[in-house]
């Protein structure tokens, strides 16, 4: 792990200590210049980390970022400094994001379990059940869950919370036509990981 990302675990890990369900975030997709070197503060702004205990063991961990239009700016940024994109290809990236934050709330998760039978968010027949709720408390099931097979080397630059011990899942939800939820107009979103085992929940307000 190189020194930048070993720091910027350390500070997921400080923010968590901290009381990361206070940080207020802007779901607006105003327009930000940002820089390579914003990206740090921007997945620290957009995730979250919590567990759940059964007995005295951790039953599920999970780092969980949010995928907001201002998360993607920053990560658009840094992925074309990483990379050297050109700005055909940068425009290409961008534009790619753009149309997937329209289409989903999507979650890039880290979880780890005491027992890694536990950890097993993706099958179907895991105990686990992955919803998101707004505000109001309306609710939404999750897509099929996918582990994530991730080159090592990028996936401790843009989302470090992985350890030798973790899963990576693509967590995906779709408002139906005709849907009430309200999503990010409602001005809170709320991960929800809920099971025999226990439950985690973490949230995003603006």
């Amino acid at each position: 792990m190189t020194g930048r990302a070993a720091l910027l675990v350390f500070a997921v890990a400080l923010a968590a200590c901290q009381g990361d369900k206070s940080v207020k975030v802007d779901f607006s997709d105003t327009p930000r210049n940002y820089f390579s070197t914003d990206y740090g503060e921007a997945y620290l702004r957009w995730t979250r980390h919590d567990f759940v205990l059964r007995e005295v063991e951790k039953a599920l961990e999970v780092w969980a970022t949010y995928k907001s239009w201002d998360f993607r700016e920053a990560y658009v940024e840094h992925y074309v400094a990483i990379y050297s994109l050109s700005d055909a290809d940068k425009s290409t990236l961008r534009n790619a994001q753009r149309d997937a934050v329209s289409k989903a709330y999507e979650f890039h998760v880290t979880a780890q379990s005491a027992n890694y039978k536990w950890n097993d968010l993706d099958k179907k027949s895991s105990p686990w059940r992955v919803t998101l709720l707004d505000a109001l408390g309306r609710e939404l099931q999750s897509e099929p869950i996918k582990i994530e097979k991730l080159p090592e080397g990028y996936e401790r630059e843009f989302f470090p919370s992985k350890t030798p011990f973790s899963k990576t899942y693509s967590v995906r939800f779709v408002a139906p036509a005709g849907s009430d939820f309200t999503g990010i107009k409602s001005g809170a979103l709320t991960l929800r990981f809920a099971s025999p085992l226990g439950r985690v929940e973490v949230s995003w307000r603006s």
